[in-house]
């Protein structure tokens, strides 16, 4: 059976847990297997750009010393994060973010879609990663729900889930999105009830993220060596590095 490793480049267990129960679901649906890890350094959560770039180093760490079983892997961080490029560089495995799976996931659903997001600082950074994608046409917004990404565990249910709701009504209503996409990994699970109040098709990022992976690992897609993801040129002298990473050196995938 294809195997899929999805990867939460935080360190928080509980969020942990909850994009592992969305990609089972997931995995369940289209015939793969799925297992979810996150590294044991680094951020509990990721608020931004700093962010990113410190997790991915624990990331990379973590993904590179289990990858070889794996015909897949997914980045489960809603953004252009830095461990998505690095891990596409260090292997031939389709690798993928849950942003671009949930924009490819959307395009087909309807014109143009809205991302409902967490905190303020995350709009100019998916705004980013939309332009990086090149389907700024297709985006109608990008909404703040004003919240931390810890919030949506902490805070009541109902609470989370009124605050996504007004935010996609208004991308709905104001912006003219006609599918929303839920905006960070932690949100997983949570696409039926803002569905329902914004009226339109609601995407579980971490849901497209193992359709998509695994739809191209099912096929035997792999990645492309020629240019931008060619193999890490092996040296030494790095054994100071944690083990997943100084392997990299150590080999040509």
């Amino acid at each position: 059976m294809t195997r899929l490793l999805v990867v939460n480049p935080d360190t928080s267990a509980r969020m942990t847990e909850t994009i592992g129960h969305a990609a089972s679901l997931a995995a369940e649906a289209i015939g793969v297997s799925v297992q979810t890890v996150c590294p044991s350094n680094g951020p509990e959560s990721i608020e931004g750009r700093f962010d990113e770039i410190v997790s991915a180093y624990w990331t990379l760490d973590c993904v590179m010393q289990v990858v070889a079983k794996y015909d897949g892997v997914v980045v489960a961080c809603y953004g252009p994060h830095p461990a998505i490029e690095g891990i596409r560089e260090a292997t031939r495995v389709p690798t993928m973010g849950i942003m671009e799976a949930s924009v490819l996931y959307a395009l087909p659903l309807g014109a143009r879609f809205s991302i409902v997001t967490t905190s303020f600082r995350w709009q100019p950074l998916l705004l980013e990663g939309i332009k990086l994608l090149g389907v700024e046409a297709r985006c109608a917004s990008v909404r703040s729900s004003g919240l931390a990404v810890l919030d949506i565990d902490r805070l009541p249910h109902a609470e989370v889930c009124a605050r996504l709701a007004s935010e996609a009504r208004l991308a709905v209503e104001v912006d003219g999105a006609e599918v929303i996409l839920l905006g960070c990994a932690c949100m997983a699970g949570l696409q039926e009830s803002v569905s329902l109040a914004a009226g339109v098709p609601v995407v579980d990022a971490v849901w497209a993220g193992v359709v998509e992976v695994g739809a191209l690992a099912r096929a035997g897609a792999q990645t492309s060596k020629r240019n931008l993801y060619r193999p890490v040129d092996p040296r030494p002298g790095l054994d100071v590095l944690p083990p997943g990473i100084s392997a990299v050196y150590r080999r040509s995938p």
